[in-house]
């Protein structure tokens, strides 16, 4: 049996979706995430209010086209066990209860809040977390974003690593990143990446889990990329200066060095 805890945005669906074609007995948690679709602070000028909307909306856009809407239905008509849980439950007892109900094999979080050290002390079985972000040069949020504002959009990619205590700093088990297209924009970018990663990992998963996995460890801690480094008037280069055709002018103008990723599933 294998356990999913993911978040509920079509990407997060869409994984799940591709584990239930390989895996017989799937059980899924979802949690409640964030509006998909956030507001923004009025004390921005209109032209940031209107970069904002553009952003968000080119997201949601761009997780329609690769996943579709009906993201999730297949899971849905085919597990028995489904969870709906919110970010409370991961304190208040919720969660745990669960857990210790489920006699999985496997489990794997993808988009969903950090795991309380005390349930990470009850899971005996392999604990995975999948991580939007390559590991260790792109660390905790918005990992997806930073890549092409840091003009390397090369480094935009995936990585399940073991669940720790640190913000994605356990050993990696898989990585993978985007193989970049000129017309994509930051978000086609994420798409494509996480659309590949979720068609592929289930089945190395299952031709691996019967072997000895010994995960590889992170020579560097790399960096921690904060909510509080993302700020709306980033927007500004990405969209004014850019026209979000940072692919196209990095493929044009530099030398494109592919990262070193590491997989132990491969």
């Amino acid at each position: 049996m294998i356990t999913l805890i993911t978040g509920d945005h079509p990407r997060h669906k869409y994984l799940v979706d591709c584990f239930v074609k390989i895996f017989p007995n799937v059980t899924w948690i979802i949690q409640k995430r964030e509006k998909f679709y956030p507001t923004i602070n009025e004390s921005f000028s209109a032209d940031i209010q209107r970069l904002h909307q553009i952003h968000f909306q080119k997201r949601q856009d761009a997780e329609y086209k690769f996943f579709s809407k009906k993201a999730g239905n297949l899971s849905m008509n085919k597990i028995n066990q489904i969870f709906q849980i919110n970010g409370e439950d991961f304190v208040n007892g919720k969660l745990k209860l669960i857990l210790n109900r489920i006699k999985s094999k496997i489990l794997i979080t993808y988009g969903c809040e950090k795991i309380p050290k005390d349930i990470l002390r009850i899971i005996k079985c392999h604990k995975w977390n999948i991580h939007g972000g390559l590991s260790p040069w792109y660390r905790g949020t918005i990992t997806h974003f930073w890549p092409s504002y840091m003009l390397e959009p090369e480094y935009t990619g995936m990585t399940l690593h073991e669940l720790t205590n640190e913000i994605d700093g356990g050993d990696i088990v898989h990585q993978s990143s985007v193989n970049l297209n000129p017309n994509d924009g930051i978000h086609e970018n994420a798409c494509r990446v996480v659309k590949n990663f979720s068609n592929k990992l289930p089945m190395l998963v299952k031709t691996k889990i019967k072997k000895k996995l010994i995960p590889i460890k992170l020579k560097s801690t790399g960096r921690i990329w904060t909510s509080k480094m993302w700020n709306p008037l980033l927007l500004n280069i990405v969209y004014n200066v850019f026209e979000d055709k940072i692919n196209k002018y990095c493929l044009e103008n530099k030398k494109i060095i592919k990262p070193k990723l590491k997989s132990i599933l491969i």
